[in-house]
C-alpha cells in the first residue's frame, strides 16, 4: 500500500474494498471453514487470480532488487528465480544472499537461496557455467507423457508433436552431444504414444528474418475435428469464401484466402462433458428474470424487455428530413441494454460525446440541421454470454459480426472495420500492462498478498 502511493493518491473507501476482497475464503455446504487458530486463509496458488498475484508480487521484489542490483543480472519466473553475479567471492555471495533474504523478509515473504554454485537447474534448462553450456533438465520422477498417435486430435498437431519435441530440445542444448544425452527420454515417451521416429539435432537457425516485414491480420476459423466426421469442412468454408466473397465485393479485402485461415480446434473431453451435465443437472437455472423495471412501461425502448443483456440490437433511424432515407446501427451490449440506451443518451444530447459512435455522429447530423428524429430499437439476437475464458470464443461478438456481414442494403451506419475488430469483452479476463504512471490497476494487489502470507 505504501508503495501504491508514491504514485498515486489512494481513498480510504478503495482501500477498504479492495482490501475485503483480497480476503480468502472456504466455504463447505453454505458453512465458512476457518483455521483452527483462527483467521483466514492464505491466497492459495488455485485461487482464481492466484497466477496474477504470484506475477505482480514478482515484479514488485524485482522492482526492489533493481534499486540495488543490475536489472540484467537477476531473473524470476513465477515462485523460481536466478541471479549471476560475476567475479564475487564467497564472503561477497553470502552478504548478498543475506541482503536478499532481508528483503524479502521485510515485506513478510520467506526465501530460500542456494549461492556459489557453477551449475544450477533452472525451469527446464541445467546451466554450467564452468563450460558455458547449458542443456534440458528433467525433475527426477517426472514421467513424460504425450498424446497418443491415434488419439482424435487434428492431423496437423499430431504431425507437429515430434518436430516441436525436437525444435525445443535443440535449442536448450547447446551442441549435439547434450542434445543427444537428453533425448532418450523423450524418444521412449513418444514411442510409448505410437510415434516412430528418431530425433535430431537441429543445429543454430541462420535464417535471418526482415524484422520490419509487416505482419497480416489473420482471421483464424477454429472448426473442432472429430475422425467420425469425414466431411471436410476446411476445404468447403474456403469455398464458401471465394464464393460469397468474390474481387468484387466490398469486403473482399478482409475476407480472401490471405488473411483468413483454418485451425482446428479439439473436442471437449469427457471429463468437461460430464462436468457440464452434471452442472446443468445440480445447479438448474429456475430463477426468473425480470424484463423490464420502467415506470411508464409504454415509454420502454425496446418493449418492456429493457433489462436483457448478452444482446443484439438493431436501431433504425428516421428523420422529418425531405427524401430522409432510413439509416441502420447494429450494435451490441454486454451489460443490460437499459445501461448501454442511457450511454447513447449521453452521446445524443453531449457535445462531447457525439463521436463515441456512429449511430451519434448521424443523429448529431440531423440535429444540426435543426430537424427531429425518431429511433426505433429491436433485438436481433439474445446470446447465453460473451466471452468464454474456456473455450475462448465471445457468442455476443460473433453475433454482432455475422449481422453486419449478412445485412442487405446499402443504408447500414456501421462502419467496415468493424467486422474485424478484435473481442473487448476478454480484457477482463487478462493481465493487461502497465507502467510506473498506471500503478492504481496493481499497487494493492502487491500488498494484500503479502499481509495474507
Amino acid at each position: 500500500m505504501r508503495f501504491a502511493e508514491e504514485y498515486v493518491t489512494i481513498k480510504e473507501k478503495d482501500k477498504a474494498i479492495i482490501h475485503h476482497s483480497r480476503k480468502s475464503m472456504l466455504f463447505s455446504k453454505e458453512n465458512t471453514w476457518i483455521k483452527k487458530q483462527g483467521g483466514l486463509f492464505d491466497v492459495t496458488m488455485g485461487a482464481y487470480d492466484g497466477a496474477e498475484i504470484c506475477e505482480l508480487v514478482g515484479n514488485f521484489m524485482l522492482f526492489k532488487l533493481s534499486l540495488v542490483y543490475q536489472k540484467k543480472c537477476i531473473g524470476l519466473y513465477r515462485d523460481d528465480g536466478l541471479a549471476v553475479f560475476k567475479n564475487v567471492s564467497g564472503p561477497e555471495s553470502e552478504k548478498i544472499k543475506k541482503s536478499f533474504v532481508k528483503l524479502f523478509s521485510d515485506h513478510g515473504l520467506n526465501i530460500t537461496i542456494e549461492c556459489n554454485k557453477k551449475i544450477v537447474n533452472y525451469l527446464d534448462v541445467t546451466f554450467n557455467l564452468s563450460n558455458s553450456t547449458h542443456q534440458p533438465y528433467t525433475k527426477p520422477g517426472n514421467e513424460i507423457n504425450y498424446i497418443h498417435a491415434n488419439s482424435n486430435h487434428p492431423p496437423n498437431i499430431i504431425k507437429q508433436l515430434p518436430i516441436s519435441i525436437e525444435t525445443r530440445l535443440s535449442k536448450l542444448s547447446s551442441n549435439e552431444h547434450l542434445f543427444n544425452e537428453a533425448s532418450p527420454i523423450y524418444e521412449e515417451a513418444l514411442r510409448r504414444s505410437g510415434y516412430s521416429i528418431k530425433l535430431k539435432y537441429q543445429g543454430p537457425s541462420s535464417n535471418n528474418k526482415s524484422k520490419n516485414k509487416r505482419k497480416r491480420k489473420i482471421i483464424w476459423f477454429n472448426p473442432p475435428f472429430s475422425k467420425n466426421v469425414k466431411t471436410k469442412v476446411g476445404k468447403y468454408f474456403l469455398q464458401l469464401i471465394d464464393k460469397h466473397f468474390p474481387k468484387t465485393h466490398k469486403y473482399h479485402k478482409l475476407f480472401n484466402r490471405n488473411n483468413v485461415k483454418i485451425s482446428y480446434s479439439c473436442m471437449p473431453n469427457i471429463k468437461s462433458l460430464i462436468h457440464s451435465h452434471n452442472r446443468n443437472i445440480i445447479n438448474p437455472s429456475t430463477q426468473q428474470v425480470k424484463l423490464c423495471n420502467c415506470i411508464k412501461k409504454e415509454k420502454c425502448p425496446l418493449n418492456e424487455k429493457c433489462l436483457l443483456s448478452n444482446i443484439v440490437y438493431k436501431a433504425t433511424v428516421s428523420s422529418n428530413i425531405t427524401n430522409y432515407q432510413e439509416k441502420v446501427y447494429i450494435g451490441l451490449c454486454q451489460t443490460s441494454f437499459k445501461l448501454r440506451y442511457a450511454n447513447h443518451l449521453k452521446s445524443f444530447n453531449t457535445p462531447q460525446y457525439k463521436h463515441d459512435t456512429e449511430l451519434s455522429k448521424e443523429i448529431w447530423k440531423i440535429k444540426e440541421k435543426h430537424h427531429n428524429f425518431n429511433i426505433k430499437w429491436e433485438v436481433l439476437k439474445q446470446c447465453y454470454r460473451s466471452y468464454n475464458p474456456k473455450t475462448k470464443n465471445c457468442s455476443l461478438c460473433l453475433n454482432e459480426k455475422t449481422a453486419l456481414a449478412t445485412y442487405c442494403g446499402n443504408n447500414l451506419l456501421n462502419t467496415r472495420s468493424e467486422i474485424i475488430g478484435k473481442c473487448r469483452h476478454k480484457n477482463k479476463y487478462l493481465l493487461e500492462r502497465f507502467d510506473t504512471k498506471d500503478w492504481f490497476d496493481v499497487r494493492l494487489s502487491f500488498y494484500f498478498f503479502i499481509n495474507f502470507l
